[in-house]
């Protein structure tokens, strides 16, 4: 087909997914592999969407290239599956300590297949396979190619950084080990009473030989015993103080690399405090956020009345920054507590105690502390927690002297945790010492090298499970062992459990392999002439198809969320119109996904058209705002269209018509206030714009709903010329002609109103005047990625297009080394690694791309896509992952990870190919 600019679109390679010719090439590319830890290979592995859930899902990443670490496969809550191999007193786990590091031979979204040597003469083939939501197989064959027997062991074992292993019990007839774990919901999937979770797992590992021992420590290596922060999930937060962190300069606190900690005391009372440590009600995040946030429920304090008093005083041990702030209770009822941000100084605080220590006599009944002084005639309070009956810690010990404290009160099962802190001559507390309690320690890697010298077989606050093997291979001998981890609901016995794990010992593993093998037969082939981009075109391909779920809950058809693991509520909830942009790119895999995918917005539409912000298999989310329901950003009938070119589904299309038809007239008719043809965000504004956190004009001018947004209108243009070719397709001419027509008008308002022939750009115009002006003379003139919106439209003038071009390609604006930023680097508001202020966001600069191919800039599309690929392929390298979006300025891939919409540069590569034949 010729369009009016001359240029041919070549759908030759779209057509390659429906016309059935087999690639065996693409079928065989991926069993093929030699990929080391420096290849761009995306090494997350979930399971197939046949045998997929949405509640209780685990998957598993594959950390072959961390040196601190072995060939992991770890989880975000799950804990880890980790082998470490023994001869003597060498203990072989890290990857620097193996003979021979590991290579991959074979990966698929759901398998991978790998070897490597621990020791010189003993070769591992291995493939790991995630079967199911529930459980996931691990294949071993060890094979001896030296000329000598070799003796040595097998050390499987689970471990968990992220809180603790529980009910552990050895199964030595099943060759397993049974126990639980908690997986705890964020914040947004509290704030969803729809979503369901699954918080308490049970679980099983199971060998199919039996193994020399099974046995549970409570730290991997010798040191403190940490008791997981406290969620009482099932509690209303009673009266919450929370804020934002900040340093003395102003900028928020960075809390990994400052460890905050704070204190808290009610009405001058210093007999009880709360620390960071206290319980969360109703909120599974800690007390202090990776966010820079804080909160701590005043609720702890049994008894809490109005007009009681608190004081909080906060601390960065690595910044020695602090800040002391205090308030009164009020409006206890309400329920909402108080918002308090805390901006840290360089005021001094008495020394905190260092070489804080204990010793644990007379078989646990008594704890003997010890720490060091810091001066001459210093004094010190001791607090201590009764962690399975108080929230508080309560002073033990005042005023004392000596750096030492013997606690002989300790009976039973008592879990007691212990602050040390100094105390100047004023009264005024220093920040304690990182807490011990009497937890007695049991550790990994001391019993692995000298078996039965700790105390092991621990039964609750495990971190590690270990079920070590020794094995004996005679020259050219091979052994095969086979490992399964199951996981299951808290009210499922442990048959059931035991039940699954042997059903795994069973499969016949190959078979798999086969089908995925099939997945990749009918994809384009691009022919890359740089390995690097071969690679990341099917790591993005495995990504993608990783993502989607079956028909579960209120849905009919498949769906996806936006990551597997690590899962994070924002993302697991459901489908969102921007995110679908990645079945662009799916739909060259799996047609039929896509299309369904695009289904599910069609079973949840409203009757008169409108289309949940977000859809799901349990959530329709559309957040009533100012009296509107939000909706999100008008990509629909876009989506439709491109899928549709490259399945040549006619039923697809005609359902797709109707509904795309539906929600467009929804849309103008409810979100054009004013009624000048120009439309605004409505609803949420913030989150229906799409551009949802840290947006320059957002921030720091008005309200979306303030102004007639560019990007939207650019969208409902394109919303209104693909129905028009949708509507020519089904033989529907005069509704063809007249979606153009609707195109055209609202395209002559943007070129009328949102061009500035001053600066060569367009911009949001306010509603009340259509003017560059909200409340200061052009604060509206702020150069954000949505001004090339018209190119990718087809809004824009050839002339328009030129001058466009020259912003575009200015490398102090837009021209960045990896890709073009949401917003200009000019900008004062700029920030690479932000989020709508300055990062590349991949779906956007496909947008872009697709600009710049109508208007004929062929060989600045390439260059832009060589950009981004350059920037994912170093991420792929370097972390084996695809970000939600990258900075344009250093290799660097953020916020969240597994994020299916990075999968649209499969579609970049595609679309420039196209446009190159």
């Amino acid at each position: 087909m010729l369009l009016k600019n001359g240029r041919v679109i070549i759908l030759a390679l779209l057509a390659i997914t429906i016309s059935g010719r087999i690639n065996l090439l693409h079928a065989q590319f991926l069993s093929k592999l030699t990929a080391n830890q420096n290849s761009p290979l995306y090494t997350t592995y979930a399971a197939a969407k046949a045998r997929s859930e949405f509640a209780l899902d685990e998957g598993y990443h594959l950390t072959y290239y961390d040196t601190t670490k072995g060939v992991d496969f770890s989880t975000d809550t799950g804990g880890d599956w980790d082998l470490a191999f023994i001869k003597g007193a060498n203990y072989v786990y890290r990857l620097n300590d193996l003979y021979q590091k590991p290579v991959i031979s074979a990966s698929y979204p759901d398998m991978v297949s790998y070897f490597y040597k621990p020791f010189k003469n003993v070769l591992l083939n291995a493939r790991f396979f995630v079967y199911s939501s529930h459980t996931a197989i691990q294949d071993i064959t060890l094979k001896n190619t030296g000329s000598k027997t070799l003796s040595f062991r097998m050390v499987p074992f689970l471990r968990n950084r992220y809180r603790d292993f529980n009910n552990v019990k050895f199964g030595k007839n099943q060759n397993a080990v049974t126990f639980t774990h908690r997986e705890l919901p964020d914040g947004w999937v509290l704030g969803h009473k729809s979503v369901p979770y699954v918080s308490n797992i049970k679980d099983i590992f199971m060998m199919s030989e039996k193994p020399d021992r099974m046995t549970s420590y409570r730290s991997y290596k010798w040191g403190k015993v940490k008791i997981p922060h406290q969620v009482v999930l099932d509690k209303k937060p009673e009266y919450p103080i929370h804020g934002t962190i900040f340093y003395a300069n102003g900028n928020r606190i960075s809390p990994d690399s400052t460890k905050p900690v704070f204190t808290i005391m009610l009405n001058n009372d210093s007999t009880k405090i709360l620390t960071e440590t206290a319980p969360h009600f109703g909120n599974s995040s800690g007390n202090i956020t990776p966010y820079s946030t804080y909160s701590i429920d005043l609720g702890n304090f049994k008894n809490l009345i109005n007009g009681d008093t608190y004081t909080l005083t906060f601390a960065c041990r690595n910044s020695d920054e602090s800040a002391t702030i205090k308030g009164t209770v009020q409006n206890l009822d309400a329920h909402k507590g108080v918002k308090q941000d805390i901006h840290l100084t360089q005021q001094s605080l008495p020394a905190t105690p260092g070489g804080f220590g204990h010793d644990i006599w007379g078989s646990g009944t008594e704890v003997r502390l010890y720490w060091k002084k810091s001066y001459p005639n210093e004094r010190f309070r001791v607090y201590r927690r009764d962690y399975r009956n108080q929230a508080s810690y309560r002073l033990v010990a005042n005023n004392i002297k000596q750096p030492f404290y013997a606690d002989k009160d300790i009976t039973g099962d008592k879990i007691y945790g212990y602050l040390v802190m100094s105390v100047d001559k004023n009264g005024n507390m220093g920040m304690f010492a990182p807490e011990i309690n009497n937890i007695a320690g049991s550790n990994f890697l001391t019993d692995m090298r000298y078996p039965n010298q700790l105390k092991n077989d621990v039964k609750d606050y495990a971190k590690v499970i270990a079920m070590p093997t020794n094995i004996t291979l005679n020259p050219g001998e091979t052994k095969h062992f086979r490992i399964v981890r199951s996981v299951e609901r808290p009210f499922k016995n442990d048959d059931k459990l035991l039940s699954e794990a042997r059903k795994a010992m069973q499969l016949d593993v190959e078979s798999f392999a086969k089908t995925d093998k099939n997945l990749y037969r009918n994809i384009p082939d691009i022919h890359f002439t740089n390995p690097d981009k071969t690679m990341l075109y099917y790591s993005a391909f495995n990504m993608m198809d990783q993502e989607m779920l079956p028909p579960e809950g209120q849905l009919k058809v498949n769906y996806y969320v936006f990551s597997r693991e690590p899962q994070w509520g924002w993302g697991h909830g459901g489908q969102v119109f921007h995110e679908s942009m990645s079945m662009l790119a799916y739909a060259l895999m799996n047609p039929q996904s896509a299309m369904n995918s695009q289904r599910v917005y069609l079973e949840t539409q409203h009757k008169n058209g409108y289309i949940n912000y977000r859809t799901g298999a349990y959530l329709d989310e559309s957040i009533p705002t100012n009296g509107q329901l939000t909706s999100s950003a008008p990509l629909y009938a876009w989506e439709n269209w491109k899928i549709y070119e490259i399945t040549k589904e006619k039923h697809f299309l005609r359902q797709m018509y109707q509904s795309s038809k539906e929600f467009y007239n929804f849309f103008v008719t409810h979100r054009d206030a004013d009624g000048d043809g120009l439309c605004e965000w409505g609803g949420h504004a913030v989150l229906e714009s799409l551009r949802d956190s840290q947006v320059a004009v957002w921030d720091q001018v008005g309200w979306p709903a303030n102004f007639e947004d560019l990007g939207l209108n650019c969208m409902l243009v394109q919303e209104a010329k693909s129905l028009s070719k949708m509507a020519r397709v089904l033989g529907k001419n005069k509704e063809s002609q007249t979606w153009m027509k609707k195109a055209q008008k609202r395209s002559d308002l943007i070129n009328k109103y949102m061009w500035d022939p001053q600066t060569g750009f367009y911009y949001n115009v306010s509603k009340k005047d259509n003017s560059f002006t909200f409340k200061k003379h052009n604060d509206l003139k702020r150069q954000e990625i949505i001004g090339f919106l018209p190119l990718w439209a087809g809004v824009a003038s050839k002339k328009q297009a030129k001058i466009l071009i020259k912003t575009l390609t200015n490398k102090n604006k837009f021209w960045r080394k990896y890709g073009v930023p949401s917003l200009s680097a000019e900008d004062s508001y700029y920030n690479p690694k932000g989020y709508w202020n300055g990062p590349v966001w991949v779906q956007w600069n496909y947008m872009i791309e697709d600009g710049l191919l109508k208007y004929g800039y062929n060989n600045l599309a390439k260059e832009l896509v060589n950009k981004i690929a350059d920037n994912m392929i170093s991420q792929l390298k370097k972390n084996h992952t695809l970000w939600e979006f990258y900075s344009p300025d250093s290799k660097w891939g953020g916020w969240h990870q597994t994020y299916i919409w990075a999968g649209i540069i499969n579609r970049m590569f595609l679309d420039l190919k196209s446009n190159n034949n």
